[in-house]
């Protein structure tokens, strides 16, 4: 016999089932995935190869937004900019900036964020038969400091 419970949620039991929806339902296809960048002066020119057990986005997905959040203000002893990209397991680029290309420092300040406009965000074109791994490279010159967030949103088919 079926019974709502304590917290106020109707428990199905003994057999039964609810009623089966003809007009489609939520997948829950929409994702997050957040990377974190500690430490900006560990930044290179070129990206860093991803680890097995790093977190991707799945091929074929489209990425609908993408937002860096700067906890720590970027600095650097030169006019640096970041290019935010996509990268295959075997690191060659999916989109070496498909996220973002030449963010300036002076939008890398405390408590701010970034709304990434590279090529793959908008969710207008898929990402493609590989998994894509996130990666950060600097222009013109290097980081000495910074953290922050990127929170990528996608939808994955």
């Amino acid at each position: 016999m079926s019974y709502t419970n304590s917290d106020g949620l109707f428990v199905l039991t003994d057999g039964e089932q609810g009623a089966v929806k003809q007009n489609g339902g939520s997948l829950g296809a929409t994702k997050f995935l957040v990377v974190e960048m500690p430490d900006a002066s560990t930044i290179g020119s070129v990206q860093v190869p991803p680890t097995p057990n790093d977190a991707f986005i799945p091929a074929g997905s489209y990425i609908t937004k993408a937002t860096l959040v700067v906890q720590t203000a970027w600095t650097s002893a030169g006019s640096a900019t970041l290019n935010i990209g996509l990268y295959k397991s075997n690191n060659t680029a999916g989109d070496a900036d498909g996220i973002d290309a030449t963010i300036a420092l002076a939008a890398l300040a405390a408590d701010k964020a970034v709304i990434c406009n590279g090529a793959q965000v908008g969710g207008t074109a898929a990402l493609g038969a590989d998994n894509l791994y996130v990666g950060f490279r600097y222009g013109t010159a290097a980081f000495t400091a910074g953290a922050a967030k990127l929170v990528i949103e996608y939808i994955e088919i």
